[in-house]
């Protein structure tokens, strides 16, 4: 592997994306020259660009800049560096409402209900085309890479299918993810407690309503307390908790204490209305935590129904119920699936393989003729 320089563009956030960046630049910095951007939160196109001519990059790695940035900023760039796009969310084919996550009408958002004049939508609508004038300008040696074999297909559905869209999942560390012994006296938690996990990404004090907070509440408090009164729901990162004695909010927790929390809970709840290829779904099961989850976007990718964990419908409370029930009544289940999502995220999601996998593609894209 030759030595590379290499940009790495995102918005400024704390949830998925960034951390799929921020992984790649600690990592691959123990090999290459990595340069990080926005460097400090005013950041622009033009001062991106100009500090770009002057780092004279091999490739440079777009995740969702688009937070941020002017989406035109991808052809821009595609046209002056070998570029790489990463997109976390269907922002660049639709917006973030949970209906544009499953849509497999990618080019008829005329015809979406959520579009009318009176609608909040009616602006996406209109960007929706200059998105489309912004691939269609783009250069056709853009490499896009998706993290779910989901994600990929609605992307082929759409007119970026002119590019080659390659799968890599996303990575996790392993050595830190991991089952941690006395979690629980750790944390001043009970053995014989029952605790269910739920673990999102929200700013402030806002819910995050696409992660499905409100779904987990009514199946907790409507038919898993009657039978499991002493179960607790352990709430970390949102904004907004349900008002229950027996729901914890414990705010946010940083990455290094993560793995004490997954490892002191029974099991890891997620009741996404819509998502990708969640990384708290990749960190239980690297810390051997069994998941209750909705089948959603790239999820039955990452959980396998009674293998690893359960999946049922989304917005589904009495199945999310029956099925957080069924692991509580049985701690073999629990045992044997939590073993079994850390062997699948050893062999599918290791941050060695994760590295390599973009390694090759930065690589192939910096000896092409640009």
């Amino acid at each position: 592997m030759k030595h590379l320089k290499i940009a790495i563009v995102n918005e400024i956030c704390t949830a998925g994306a960034a951390r799929c960046a921020r992984d790649l630049e600690n990592h691959l910095s123990e090999r290459h020259t990595v340069k990080y951007y926005p460097r400090q939160e005013k950041e622009t196109a033009a001062s991106i660009f100009k500090d770009l001519d002057l780092f004279s990059p091999d490739v440079v790695h777009c995740h969702s800049y688009y937070g941020d940035l002017p989406y035109s900023f991808l052809s821009r760039l595609s046209h002056r560096f070998p570029t790489c796009f990463t997109p976390h969310d269907p922002r660049p084919i639709g917006t973030m409402h949970p209906t544009c996550w499953d849509c497999p009408e990618a080019n008829t958002c005329i015809s979406c209900p959520l579009v009318g004049f009176r609608k909040k939508l009616v602006p996406n609508y209109f960007l929706r085309f200059y998105k489309r004038w912004v691939h269609l300008r783009a250069k056709k040696t853009l490499r896009i890479v998706t993290p779910s074999r989901w994600f990929q297909k609605r992307l082929m559905n759409s007119e970026l299918h002119r590019f080659t869209i390659d799968y890599i999942p996303n990575g996790i560390d392993l050595e830190h993810f991991q089952p941690i012994a006395n979690a629980r006296s750790n944390l001043d938690i009970a053995e014989k407690e029952k605790i269910i996990l739920y673990v999102a990404h929200s700013a402030g004090w806002k819910s995050n309503y696409r992660k499905g907070l409100t779904d987990l509440a009514d199946a907790f408090v409507n038919e898993i307390l009657p039978k499991h009164p002493a179960t607790l729901l352990m709430v970390a990162g949102e904004g907004l908790v349900p008002n229950h004695p027996n729901v914890m909010p414990i705010g946010f927790i940083p990455q290094e204490k993560l793995p004490l929390y997954y490892s002191a809970a029974d099991m890891l709840a997620v009741p996404s209305l819509a998502d990708n290829l969640p990384y708290t779904i990749l960190e239980a099961m690297a810390c051997q935590l069994p998941v209750v989850a909705a089948q959603v976007g790239g999820i039955p990718e990452q959980v396998e129904n009674t293998v690893n964990g359960y999946l049922y419908p989304k917005s589904d409370c009495h199945a999310l119920a029956d099925a957080i029930i069924s692991l509580l009544e049985s701690p073999e289940k629990r045992m044997t699936m939590g073993r079994a999502g850390r062997n699948k995220a050893s062999r599918r999601y290791s941050m060695v393989n994760f590295i390599r996998r973009y390694e090759a593609i930065y690589e192939q894209l910096a000896t092409a003729i640009h």
